[in-house]
């Protein structure tokens, strides 16, 4: 079977999954009437996906969101605490921490920890469903994109619409200094997962299903990747544009990928590269899926983005987890 083949077959199961997955999942409180998430299929091509249409009155969504009827959404903005864009239009800190520098991820020095046991790094350029030429996977766009398995979907309900929301290939944050850069683990095609709309938006991906490798039954499993969420405040009015933190990034982790619940854990720090972990005991469970997730209520520029990710065992009675070194295509788990 070749690799096309394979990531064909891949992600129609993992859609028949996704598909099964209950509406609370992708968040206690993202809208009204939430439905289960959606696949999103392309080409998206007409109309594009950021010519945004059947949009929401903006002030309906500020009343909504306000009211408390997302409280994800005022804990992301309480915990960025006002604070506006480091300089204007610059939606992405210069500190470094010990996982990157700017735009960079995982770069040399401290940041050396970010490439550590990562299984999934949405590196190579042939993973990608649109890469290539444009026929070689008609059910994907540059707009509507997926990577070795990990596919998209989104809540549709009219308040959330997932047309409006963008799966891509994103080659700048994230690769930063490193791309095209010998210094890549694959040299010439580093790049992260972007998500993101001017509109409301509850979408992800999901990983392959993975199965619990043989010896680590009945125990548990550990979960990091790394996100950024684009830093849009700039200081604006109540109800503008700007000024409102009200998007964040959220991880979850099912253990059973058919299962009626997955456990989360919300990121919101914002303008830098930072982390999510968590570590779910497994129970009887004899697979796992990792959902990648960004959320935005209101009408804001959100841009979110995902890379590295590691996903480790840990045996029963034990405490170090052992990882995957591959979590892209369920051939290639190991």
């Amino acid at each position: 079977m070749t690799r096309n083949k394979k990531m064909r077959v891949i992600f129609a199961v993992l859609m028949a999954a996704i598909m099964m997955v209950p509406a609370a999942v992708v968040s206690a409180a993202t809208g009204p009437a939430v439905p289960p998430p959606v696949a999103i299929k392309g080409p998206r091509l007409n109309p594009t996906p950021i010519r945004h249409t059947t949009t929401v009155n903006p002030y309906t969504l500020y009343n909504w969101v306000a009211g408390g009827n997302v409280p994800e959404a005022l804990e992301s903005n309480a915990a960025n605490g006002g604070a506006t864009q480091s300089a204007v239009g610059r939606g992405i800190k210069q500190t470094k921490t010990e996982i990157g520098q700017g735009i960079t991820l995982g770069n040399d020095g401290s940041a050396a920890k970010a490439v550590v046991n990562v299984c999934n790094n949405f590196n190579e350029q042939d993973d990608w469903a649109a890469a290539g030429s444009p026929g070689r996977n008609p059910g994907s766009d540059v707009w509507t994109d997926w990577f070795g398995g990990w596919a998209p979907f989104a809540i549709n309900n009219g308040y959330y619409q997932s047309k409006n929301v963008v799966f891509t290939m994103e080659r700048v944050v994230g690769p930063g200094s490193n791309f095209n850069d010998s210094r890549a683990v694959v040299a010439g095609e580093e790049a992260s997962l972007k998500i993101a709309s001017h509109e409301p938006f509850a979408a992800g991906v999901g990983s392959p299903i993975i199965p619990v490798p043989a010896g680590f039954e009945g125990g548990s499993v550990v979960v990091t990747a790394n996100y950024l969420i684009w830093d849009h405040d700039q200081g604006g009015k109540q109800g503008g544009p700007d000024g409102l933190d009200w998007d964040w990034a959220s991880m979850g982790v099912k253990p059973g990928a058919a299962a009626d619940h997955a456990y989360y854990v919300n990121g919101y720090n914002r303008g830098e590269w930072s982390e999510l972990t968590q570590t779910v005991e497994l129970g009887d469970a004899t697979d796992v899926m990792v959902l990648l997730q960004g959320h935005s209520p209101a009408v804001l520029n959100s841009n979110i983005y995902f890379d590295n990710v590691k996903i480790g065992f840990v045996a029963a009675g034990g405490t170090d987890p052992v990882y995957l070194t591959n979590c892209v295509t369920a051939e290639s788990i190991k």
